[in-house]
């Protein structure tokens, strides 16, 4: 009795799992690629904001949560940080035709020094805004803590900055601010929010 060998038909098999497995590893870079791609998008996505009465018109970040009730135009605060929740917030206050920038600056400081803990200046610069407008940025840090004494937790360091531009017998005060451990990381957002800001 003897034994026969075919070898032709084990190379074509061993061809094919090759490449079977090439298109299967093809197949995953693709899905991750694709799935990447596809989370940038859904993070960097954004929904336009317009105040015709106010002027403005700007694109936020669509997951986050839009608040017009305070005395602000509006606030959109990142709710699914756990702590202090991102905040970006647009300001109108009416100035007279002899206040600058300064002058309301000083207003801002005298006033929230009550509301906000160990609230202190970092400092205070000129910029230029991306539509050629002169305005002033001043940086900022306070503590933030809860006032509900059941919900008490530990203080959270806020890192701020207000862009401040005096426009047509108002001051427009465009506020960010976040935790200070993420504060260069969600500034990016800050920066995205502020290209798209006309008024």
């Amino acid at each position: 009795m003897g034994f026969v060998e075919i070898t032709g038909r084990e190379q074509v098999l061993i061809r094919q799992q090759r490449l079977g497995h090439f298109l299967t590893l093809l197949l995953i870079v693709l899905g991750l690629l694709y799935s990447l791609n596809l989370r940038s998008g859904v993070v960097s996505s954004t929904v336009p904001y317009t105040d015709l009465q106010a002027g403005i018109s700007v694109n936020y970040p669509a997951n986050w949560l839009l608040d017009t009730s305070g005395d602000y135009v509006f606030r959109v605060r990142d709710m699914s940080r756990i702590g202090f929740k991102t905040t970006l917030q647009v300001t109108l206050r009416p100035v007279g035709p002899d206040m600058t920038e300064r002058n309301v600056l000083d207003s801002l400081n005298i006033t929230r020094p009550i509301s906000l803990s160990t609230y202190d200046i970092q400092s205070v610069e000129q910029i230029m805004l991306t539509s050629e407008t002169p305005a002033t940025l001043m940086r900022y840090t306070y503590v933030d803590t809860e006032t509900n004494p059941f919900l008490e937790s530990f203080p959270i360091v806020v890192a701020g900055e207000d862009i401040l531009t005096l426009s047509g017998g108002q001051a427009i005060i465009i506020t960010f601010r976040a935790d200070a451990r993420t504060f260069d990381q969600d500034r990016a957002i800050f920066l995205q929010f502020l290209r798209t800001l006309e008024f």
